[in-house]
């Protein structure tokens, strides 16, 4: 594994949420696997920035293999591609790369991973994120406006694609800010774990 390959605005109400351009074609960014944090047990505790506005994104992902000389999803899990939303909010007004509001300690977080039995199935399977109990996303991987198959095709034309490089499909609308003490229980067909989150010095 090499990288993690994110999917901007796949979702098209949420990027009517962001008030951003609707972009014609996929929009990528890369995090590195150093901000990967894997989530086990009951309920883990998460640390993330103290200061400005952390945003949850629920996201199906997928571990992208080698098959023959295409590219195929071998396993997905549920994961969190989190935002310090007013940074990015910052820099995109400055007209500035945004690496800075992706690329943090621990925003990127994976559940546990599971074999694909059909592709068809998970897609129509909804899938959620709670805070506190209250839902604040929720969606189904059958309304991103690019699919799995065609994502998997596209990003080996932009990007040297890696044997274990993970694929974050995109997040419906309903993105909203993590403090300090929340509960997050995500959800999605046969997966489903509970973090924590610390936002203390």
């Amino acid at each position: 594994m090499d990288k993690v390959i994110c999917v901007g605005k796949n979702y098209l109400k949420h990027a009517i949420e962001l008030g951003d351009a609707i972009p014609e074609e996929p929009l990528y960014f890369i995090k590195p696997p150093s901000v990967i944090f894997t989530a086990t047990g009951p309920s883990v505790p998460v640390h993330l920035p103290v200061d400005g506005e952390v945003h949850h994104e629920v996201e199906l992902v997928f571990e992208i293999r080698r098959a023959g000389t295409a590219w195929k999803a071998s396993r997905y899990t549920m994961g969190l591609d989190l935002t310090r939303r007013d940074l990015q909010n910052r820099l995109k007004k400055a007209g500035q790369p945004w690496e800075k509001a992706k690329v943090f300690k621990n925003s990127c977080i994976l559940g546990p991973w599971r074999e694909i039995s059909s592709m068809e199935k998970l897609l129509a399977a909804p899938f959620a994120i709670e805070v506190n109990g209250q839902v604040r996303q929720q969606g189904q991987g059958q309304d991103m406006r690019w699919g799995p198959e065609f994502l998997m095709k596209d990003v080996g034309l932009w990007f040297p694609v890696c044997d274990g490089d993970l694929l974050f499909t995109g997040t419906p609308e309903g993105v909203g800010p993590l403090e300090h003490g929340d509960k997050v229980k995500i959800t999605g067909l046969d997966i489903q774990y509970q973090i924590h989150i610390e936002r203390k010095s």
